[in-house]
């Protein structure tokens, strides 16, 4: 797999972000080329391998994310190398973890087994549970955006006086780092929660999963960017 470059600007994670696409979309066909094929020992060490290999990709993606924008929340939060289409999918900067288990029950729900069915059913309600705190601590942040400062700030037209920019300033950083806590939350929900249905599934069911979830990445963007098209023709 290519390596990541850790320097790229927000400017330029475009033409990262299409390559990446592209090498999700040779993965795409690797996954379903071996789950086709599988049954066999050397096709069932290769998934193996194929599954971390699809995993990093997906790890090197977000770690390029975080570094291309410096680490800004606000563009993590809207990417503007994302379509209109794709970012109505983002939940505070990424996949919302449990829109994982209706795209389990699409790609392999009727080769589960009643114990895998009910160890997924305790970790859906567990996943849940934990998105709601998150969105909890991410709505507080969202309030101090009306705090009196900010809000005094707005209804003059945005003119500051003396004394005021310091002071907003502060309030901003505090913002954006209380909103970056929620996304490094998020994010860690989120690699756990994969890791923990890997663990559930057998071998076989990983591969459908993940080949399931890039389709879906990968059709998002493909429909998103026809919608952008069609968007602009319009508004010329």
């Amino acid at each position: 797999m290519a390596s990541t470059s850790t320097s790229q600007t927000p400017s330029n994670i475009n033409p990262y972000y299409e390559n990446w696409l592209i090498q999700l979309q040779n993965f795409l066909e690797k996954l379903n080329a071996i789950s086709s094929s599988y049954g066999e020992d050397e096709e069932e060490n290769k998934s193996s391998e194929l599954v971390t290999k699809v995993l990093d990709h997906y790890q090197d993606y977000y770690r390029e994310k975080f570094n291309s924008t410096n680490r800004d929340v606000f563009l993590l939060v809207s990417p503007p190398w994302y379509t209109s289409l794709e970012k109505t999918f983002l939940w505070i900067a990424g996949f919302k973890p449990s829109t994982l288990f209706p795209t389990i029950n699409y790609s392999i729900g009727s080769e589960l087994t009643t114990e895998q069915e009910e160890k997924l059913k305790r970790l859906k309600a567990e996943t849940k549970r934990e998105e709601k705190v998150i969105e909890k601590g991410m709505a507080k942040v969202q309030e101090r955006g009306a705090a009196p400062p900010i809000f005094e700030l707005m209804k003059r037209g945005g003119t500051v006086v003396d004394g005021e920019a310091t002071d907003l300033e502060s309030i901003i950083d505090g913002m954006k780092n209380s909103m970056m806590s929620m996304v490094e939350t998020a994010e860690h929900l989120r690699g756990s929660t994969v890791r923990k249905i890997l663990d559930i599934l057998q071998q076989k069911q990983s591969v459908k999963l993940l080949a399931a979830v890039a389709q879906f990445h990968l059709q998002a963007r493909k429909l998103g960017l026809q919608m952008d098209i069609q968007s602009a023709k319009k508004d010329k």
